[in-house]
């Protein structure tokens, strides 16, 4: 069976961290990415089955990154993140394409929930319809 990739974009590395030792003990492979701008780096190299995206980075919106992405990467699935929690942003990340919203700070349950629930089910979900 082929391993799982996943892409972390984050600019706080404990995050970063959390997610490439939790999910790298679940047998997955993940690259991290502290900026939209490594992001892009690695995107150039690998099309990652998941992507988790921070709204919120040093040098741009992950909205913005998001839209960008979509076309160039349209099996792509993105995890919007932010530790801001608006309505409006939640709206925009799955009018934009985003399948899912993770707030922060979240349990490593939660996570295990999000995770889950993309990987071991065969069906999409109607989240995944926005």
């Amino acid at each position: 069976m082929k391993k799982r990739v996943i892409l972390v974009v984050d600019d706080e590395v404990e995050i970063r961290n959390l997610f490439f030792r939790h999910l790298g003990k679940k047998g997955f492979i993940v690259h991290l990415a502290g900026s939209i701008e490594e992001e892009e780096k690695i995107m150039d190299v690998l099309i990652p089955d998941l992507i988790f995206l921070d709204i919120h980075l040093p040098d741009g919106n992950g909205l913005d990154a998001l839209r960008k992405l979509k076309p160039y990467c349209e099996d792509c699935k993105v995890i919007m993140m932010s530790a801001f929690d608006h309505l409006k942003e939640r709206k925009e990340a799955i009018a934009s394409g985003a399948i899912d919203f993770l707030s922060k700070p979240f349990s490593l349950h939660k996570l295990n929930q999000v995770i889950d629930s993309r990987f071991n089910s065969s069906n999409k979900t109607k989240e995944d319809h926005g």
